[in-house]
Parts: C-alpha cells; structure tokens; sequence
C-alpha cells in the first residue's frame, strides 16, 4: 500500500512539473501583440499621431507595405499639417483594441498626388528604405535629442507621391505577462515527487527488511527441521540395528541346536551364551544380597550359614544326648 501510494505521489508531483512547464510554454500567454490595418485607399500620404507608437510601451516595431519604396519622414506636427493642407490622407489615431488600428480619412476631396514629398525643407529627418519598412519604437524615441527634441511627434509616410502613402501598417509591441499560476505548479509538483520519492524509497527498505527475516526465519526451520531428519534417521538406525540382531536371534534359534565337533565331546557341551549371562546376573545379585545382609548386621556378631536337612538332624542328636558324644561315641562303643 505504501509503494502504490508513493508512486501515485510521484505520477502527481511529474504532472504537476509537466503542466508548469506547459504554462511557459504551450499555454503561455502571447509575448507580443501586434495591432494592423489594412489601407484601400488611404491617399498619397499615411499619418501616424503622436503617441500611437508608445500605445503599448516605449519598446516595439513598426511595420509598413507599400507599393514601392517607402520614406519615413519626421518633422514639427504643424509643419506636417501645412505641408498636407490640400492634400488627401489618412491619419491613425490609435488602437481601438489590440490586435486593430483605428484610422480617419482627411479632406477626402483633396488632391491625390504630392509633388516631390520627400525634398521639402520642413522635413528634420527622411529615411526611405524597401518596403516592408521597419522601425524600431525605442531607437525612434531616443533619437530625439538637441533643443527641438520631440519623442511624440507625428510621422509621415509616402511613397512617390502618386502612388498610394501605405498599403498597410502594423505595430507590434512586447507583451509581459504569465500564467500567475506557473510558479505554483513547478513548487508544489516538486514537493509532492520528492515526497513520493522518499516514501517510495522507505517502502522497499522496509521490504527488504521483511524478506531478510523471511529469509532467516526460513533458514531457522530448515535447520530444524533438519535436526529433526538427522535424529529420525539416527533413531530408524537403531531400530533397524535391534531389528537386525532379532533377526539373526531368530535364525539361530530356527537353525537348532550346532553340530557338536566329535574332537570336543569330552569337554562337554559349550555353555549357552544366554544362560552364562542368565548365571552372571545371579551370581551378581547373590553376592549384593550378601554383602547387603553384612552390612547390616551389629559388629561382633556372626553370621551362621544356612544348614542343611542331615545338619540338623546331627544336632537334634547331640542335644538329645546328655553325654554329648554323639553318634560316633556310640559307633565306638
């Protein structure tokens, strides 16, 4: 049960690491947002207000497609309106969500054409480069130095004068955010692997543990029950031994009485083997009979062996006779 909960530990704090590393990544939030319009016919000159560039931070890019080369121009916001006085264009006036620019048509009855856009004398600064053209927000921003600096200034964009100013224009800017949630997802799947890890790791030592006294408590009864073989077999050895002696007792004794050698008949027949031991015993309780009966017997007194039937009749005789000799005085006589 440990081992299976520890794993499940595991499973869960590696999902967890696995779905912070998901919300960096797959299920991040974007890293930039870009805002686009697209112009039909915006006229032969694209204006862009100040501050629209710095709508979603001071650092970004500006993208521009035209039909031909594109010119950057940058100068005084009134100049730039003296300039288009007559003229036909388009403002952008900002972002009317993040993914869209807004934009405003100016005297749409203008003129449709600029003469020589880019040589006027109002301009502090052109720059015309390859469509797409791209500016970088933060280097527009800092090169805006001396006494007439102005960071938000409006810019204009035209092309040759004839053609439209800019078929389109995007702004991209940075995005700085995250799932706030991440940082909770890597810590807590971390801890809760860690967890499973020293549970599970707990788990097998215990393990162990009990298989190395399985392992003992095996090996004590083998050796017991090994004891226990080795005094069976000991035992049946005896009991076959007295088995064996039984056996060869019976066959003498079903064999009969030995064939006496004729050289031996003068010494008699031999003595049974039995019987000597039978006599042995005998005399052997006799004599512990004898020394006992001494024992205890008080010191000084004598100990008269048993007499015999003629004995006795002697001695009746002798105290019969008052004379005391006996039956051998009268013999003699």
């Amino acid at each position: 049960m440990k081992r299976l909960l520890a794993v499940l530990l595991v499973l869960i704090g590696l999902i967890g690491l696995v779905l912070g590393r998901l919300g960096e990544t797959t299920w991040a939030p974007a890293t930039e947002t870009t805002a686009t319009v697209e112009l039909d016919d915006p006229g032969p000159a694209v204006v862009i207000d100040p501050g629209v560039l710095y709508v979603g931070g001071m650092e970004g890019e500006v993208t521009i497609e035209g039909a031909s080369d594109v010119s950057l121009i940058t100068a005084d916001n009134s100049d730039i309106e003296a300039y288009l006085e007559d003229a036909r264009y388009t403002r952008i006036t900002g972002a009317s969500d993040w993914s869209t620019l807004s934009t405003q048509e100016v005297h749409p009855d203008g003129s449709s054409e600029l003469s020589d856009p880019t040589s006027s004398d109002l301009w502090r600064t052109v720059e015309t480069k390859p469509s797409p053209y791209t500016l970088d927000i933060a280097d527009f921003a800092a090169g805006e130095t001396g006494e007439n600096k102005q960071a938000y200034r409006s810019v204009l964009i035209v092309t040759d004068g004839t053609e439209p100013g800019a078929e389109s224009v995007s702004i991209t800017w940075p995005v700085d955010e995250e799932n706030e949630w991440v940082p909770f997802a890597y810590a807590g799947g971390a801890a809760i692997a860690v967890i499973g890890l020293v549970l599970l790791v707990v788990s097998i030592g215990g393990r162990r543990r009990d298989e190395d006294e399985d392992g003992d408590g095996e090996l004590l009864e083998d050796e017991d029950v090994a004891a226990a073989d080795v005094a069976a077999g000991e035992v049946e050895g005896e009991a076959d031994t007295t088995a064996v002696a039984d056996t060869s007792d019976l066959d003498e004794d079903a064999a009969g009485p030995a064939e006496v050698d004729p050289a031996s008949d003068d010494a008699g027949p031999a003595p049974d083997a039995d019987a000597a031991s039978d006599d042995g015993a005998a005399d052997v309780d006799s004599a512990a009979t004898v020394d006992a009966a001494r024992g205890s017997e008080e010191p000084g007194t004598e100990t008269l062996a048993p007499t015999t039937d003629d004995e006795t009749e002697t001695l009746d005789a002798i105290e019969d006779d008052p004379t005391g000799a006996g039956p051998d005085r009268e013999e003699g006589r």
